[in-house]
């Protein structure tokens, strides 16, 4: 299915979607619209990736990630997201067997209106997130297809969990969220020694959030190292890199432990948030 808009009309919705007086139900609407010839889009290409026997998941991004996206990137990037509608296959492979099924992806799209695109996201990983992004173009319509191994699988579920709880500006490398202005003013209220105390005790944790996206980026560094050594050796020192791969399982399960009783920094609204 076509797009209902021309590129130059989307990038005008794109602007008044961010505008400083907000969207229009009008816009909002035309938003919805644009997304259902996504959807379409992606239907069809999910049949055909699932004739190539993979299990793919898949979605189309809803109004409140793209609203997100276009307040980081600016209006007019709404014509260039590739990944408004996408799917995902996580394989239980190394990266040869990932490059394999690139492969067979690729050569499925190629006959479509414009040439596939391959984006590596090992060789180029961004803030510790790999994985090979493959947008293919049925109809003319870009759809996003991630392929990834069950390791930056589990890597990237991780992070982005760490993202709803620590500030989602993690994922393009900037600092932890702060939340310390929610509730300055009801700290100011306090006697001095005691927003003395939470001052201190909202540093601490800030600074622990700070560890724990840094010590994420470092596994997922770690990962990529491991799978490289990996390909290039085709499983010859299997036995020198495992005790690496129990790192890895030892740090996911460490950084989902110390996520479990977090309050997301969204709903940091109160005193009690302040240390937790």
């Amino acid at each position: 299915m076509a797009l209902p808009f021309s590129k130059s009309q989307i990038v005008r919705l794109g602007e008044r979607l961010v505008a400083p007086d907000g969207a229009t139900d009008e816009d909002l609407a035309a938003l919805s619209q644009l997304l259902l010839a996504y959807d379409d889009t992606l239907a069809s290409a999910l049949e055909r990736v699932r004739g190539l026997g993979f299990d793919p998941t898949s979605r189309v991004k809803n109004t409140g990630t793209i609203l997100e996206k276009l307040a980081r990137q600016g209006g007019s990037w709404l014509k260039s997201i590739q990944d408004l509608a996408g799917m995902r296959i996580v394989l239980n492979a190394d990266r040869p067997g990932q490059d394999d099924a690139v492969g067979v992806i690729v050569d499925a799209f190629s006959e479509c209106p414009r040439e596939v695109k391959v984006v590596d996201r090992r060789s180029q990983p961004s803030h510790g997130y790999r994985a090979v992004h493959v947008i293919v173009f049925p109809d003319g319509v870009p759809v996003e297809i991630q392929v990834r191994t069950r390791w930056q699988h589990e890597w990237a579920d991780m992070f982005e969990k760490l993202a709803d709880r620590i500030g989602r500006g993690i994922r393009y490398g900037e600092p932890p969220a702060h939340w310390w202005h929610a509730v300055e003013r009801e700290v100011g209220e306090e006697p001095p020694e005691n927003a003395a105390y939470l001052r201190r005790l909202y540093d601490m944790s800030y600074r622990l959030h700070e560890a724990l996206a840094q010590s994420a980026v470092a596994l997922g560094d770690l990962i990529g190292a491991l799978e490289e050594v990996e390909a290039v050796a085709k499983g010859e020192p299997a036995d020198e890199v495992e005790g690496h791969w129990e790192d890895v399982r030892t740090g996911l399960a460490s950084l989902r432990r110390q996520m479990a009783g977090m309050t997301p920094v969204s709903e940091r609204r109160d005193l009690g948030s302040v240390g937790s």
